[in-house]
């Protein structure tokens, strides 16, 4: 176990993303907001395989979603968006606290 965990809950920004690699895995990306009020954070999320598939058909935008993953460093071209992104785990709806 090594300790790399992140539990975040926000709004989903924009439409996600499915694609598929040459082997045929799906991944699923998409960008949440999850900072408090007045901070600008946003995150990117990313899965793959059945949790992808899974979770394209829970996540719309603007709607609120809780995510349980792992955070990695981003390499290469993926690095404009930023430095971070999120490996989920786990994604589900979540109410709006609101």
């Amino acid at each position: 176990m090594t300790g790399n965990r992140i539990e975040l809950e926000g709004r989903l920004l924009g439409k996600p993303e499915v694609r598929l690699t040459p082997a045929g895995t799906p991944v699923l990306r998409f960008t949440v907001e999850c900072g408090a009020s007045g901070e600008e954070l946003r995150l990117g999320i990313v899965t793959t395989g059945e949790l992808a598939l899974a979770a394209k058909a829970l996540v719309e935008p603007g709607r609120q979603v809780r995510v349980i993953g792992r955070m990695r460093m981003l390499k290469g071209s993926l690095k404009t968006a930023g430095a971070f992104e999120v490996v989920a785990e786990w994604i589900e709806r979540s109410e709006s606290k609101n």
